[in-house]
This record gives C-alpha cells, structure tokens and sequence, in this order.
C-alpha cells in the first residue's frame, strides 16, 4: 500500500522564497492523497476518455474540486518525492504550489508562490509558469520544467469526481517501523492521510465491475506504451529513457475474456 512521505521534508526556509513558510504550514494541515500505482495506469491508458468526461463537467459548471485545499502526492522516483498543493479559485481556475523531497541530498524545497491552472474546454489539464520571482534563469527553468507534473496533480486530484476511484484510511503502523524510522532519523509514519486506488471500472452499458489494487488481481488488458527511466550505469544511478511497446497484462493461455473499454463518468 502505498505510504505518505510528506513528513520526511527536512524544511529549511529560504530568502529566495519568501512566503514558503506560510505554504508548507499550510501543507502540513491540508488533507492529504496519496495515489497508488494502479491510479496513475488506469489515468495514463484511459486518458482520451478521462479528458472527455473533464470537458463535460466544465460545461455543465463543474469545475471544483472535491475538497477546497488538497495535497496530492504519488511515488514516481525513489531519489525524489514532489508534493502538491491544490487549491480551487472558482470557475475553472488552480493554484498548485509544488514542495520537492531530495532523498539522496537530504535537503527540501518548498516554494512560495504556485503554478495558476485550469482546464482546457477539451478536458486536458493546462499549467501556466511558475507565477513567483526566482533569483536565477536557471532556476526558473528548472521549477518551470515541472509544470507537466503539477497538470497530473490536478488531473488526479480530479478523478475523486469518477464513479470507481476509492479512498481508504492507512493500515495501523507497525511500532517496530516506527522504531526503526526514529533510530534512521526519520519522524514516525503518521495516519493524516488515505490512500487512493480504484475499487471498481463502469462498462459502457453502465455496469460495474470490480477491480483490485496490485498488479496480480488488474483485470486481462492491454497496457499501452509508454516511456520509462530505466536505471542504468555505475550502481544504477543515471537514468535513460526508453520506449516500453504495449503489451497484455494478465494475459494467460486460458483467458477467454477481451479487454474492456471502459467510459470514465465524473
């Protein structure tokens, strides 16, 4: 299950960004989602229809979110966790400031101002630049090149709205983890949080049809392709990007049933 690791930022504010304090505050109180794997493939294979379902609730003038502030966090990258506040300001429009949890440098950045956002009237999540002042060129381009990522925030922060995607509260902690964190340096895992996973797909003849987190239970499909960041080099520490063709998943000699295409309502 997919665990929270916004209490592992180490915070230090800077003069670069004033007004960080006052957003990571914010953060720390904010209901927080943590989506699982299965929720960033099922978004990823069924985008088209996921855009389309968008483009009808804002025409219909339903355009906020489920919740007024919300943190979304997701595991991407092991060496580097990214953090986002989201905010609805009313009519289609987003703010979404980012924080980033640097493992390997024990270091974190929480910025002061956001990203302002909305959606296009085809459904697809659109990120302006980033709205503060930076002290650097380099730096601006380096938060500006995060934009991408802060428009899947949004998108997932959405699909709470779809009929299907479920919320659940963490499993007890085990006080020998717990322990272990505290002798490592790290604060104890805490329960602000839920875990967001699909529990059910609906056909296009409206039927629902179960769907159980983890790899071993996904229904028969075919995954589409996708590029991934392949470890490689001296102790798997650089990354190259590859194309991963489109394959079956859970396919097997005895599979009678074909995939499913699936409409996403919100």
């Amino acid at each position: 299950m997919s665990v929270s690791r916004f209490h592992d930022l180490r915070f230090l504010p800077h003069h670069n960004f004033p007004g960080a304090e006052e957003v990571f505050d914010r953060m720390r109180s904010a209901p927080k989602f943590v989506f699982s794997r299965d929720v960033i493939e099922w978004l990823t294979e069924h985008s088209e229809d996921y855009s389309h379902a968008v483009a009808v609730a804002i025409e219909a003038g339903r355009t906020e979110l489920p919740y007024g502030t919300m943190l979304i966090e997701w595991n991407d990258n092991p060496d580097e966790r990214i953090f986002w506040m989201i905010e609805g300001g009313g009519g289609n429009s987003y703010q979404i400031w980012p924080a980033f949890h640097y493992r390997r440098a024990k270091r974190s950045m929480v910025f002061g101002d956001y990203f302002p956002a909305s959606f296009t009237s085809k459904g697809e999540a659109f990120v302006k630049r980033y709205r503060g002042s930076v002290p650097t060129p380099l730096l601006r381009s380096f938060i500006d090149s995060y934009a991408p990522t802060a428009g899947i925030a949004l998108c997932l922060a959405m699909t709470l709205h779809v009929r299907g995607i479920v919320t659940r509260e963490p499993a007890p902690i085990s006080p020998k983890l717990d322990a272990a964190r505290t002798k490592s340096g790290k604060p104890p895992i805490t329960k602000d949080y839920v875990t967001v996973h699909i529990g059910y797909a609906t056909d296009k003849q409206g039927q629902n049809h179960s769907y159980e987190e983890g790899r071993g239970h996904v229904k028969p499909h075919v995954r589409a392709g996708h590029y991934r960041n392949q470890a490689v080099g001296r102790n798997r520490q650089e990354r190259k990007r590859i194309w991963i063709n489109p394959y079956l998943v859970n396919y097997g000699p005895d599979t009678k049933v074909q995939p499913q295409q699936y409409l996403v309502v919100p």
